[in-house]
């Protein structure tokens, strides 16, 4: 009987893992962990990768990703582009329905979350826009201030005004 070929998405895939380099211990590791049962001591629920920027972080988690498909496990990539912990569910949440585990009570509290979110977005949208404060904070005003004795004096002078602006636009204010 002959065994069907492999497509062409299939063999590029195969030759860029065989080109992998570099991270044969780290693969080793994961897999020898894949074989463990989950009550071993030894095995590892978490796997942390990290390194500088461009070392291959990304490709070394999908790497290790496909490994696990491979053995039959579940598997979800989350990265910083979900925006929040509910979009970041979201996504396992369909990515592990895409492998067959529908997570059905996680699409009804995220529908709930979205729902209410919704609401409350709407509620602030039709109250008043609160009038914005102003700080009432003294400033120190740089240049000459006229005191009580009826002379000129240089320096810095206190301002108890509110909005006192420097006398000149390159002096600092405090």
């Amino acid at each position: 009987m002959s065994q069907a070929r492999p497509s062409m998405q299939e063999l590029i895939g195969r030759r860029r893992r065989a080109g992998f380099v570099g991270r044969s211990d780290e693969r080793a590791a994961f897999r020898a962990n894949l074989d463990l049962p989950p009550e071993d001591e030894r095995h590892r629920f978490l796997f942390h990768v990290h390194g500088n920027a461009g070392v291959g972080k990304t490709f070394l988690v999908r790497e290790l990703e496909q490994l696990a498909r491979e053995r039959g496990a579940l598997t979800a990539y989350v990265d910083e582009g979900a925006g929040s912990v509910p979009e970041a569910m979201a996504a396992i949440g369909h990515q592990l329905a895409k492998q067959g585990r529908r997570l059905k009570r996680l699409e009804e509290m995220l529908a709930a979350y979205r729902d209410r979110r919704h609401e409350a977005e709407a509620e602030v949208a039709t109250l008043e826009p609160a009038p914005r404060a102003r700080p009432r904070s003294p400033r120190l005003r740089y240049g000459s201030a006229w005191r009580a004795s009826g002379r000129w004096s240089p320096g810095p002078a206190r301002s108890w005004e509110p909005w006192t602006r420097a006398s000149s636009p390159r002096e600092p204010r405090v």
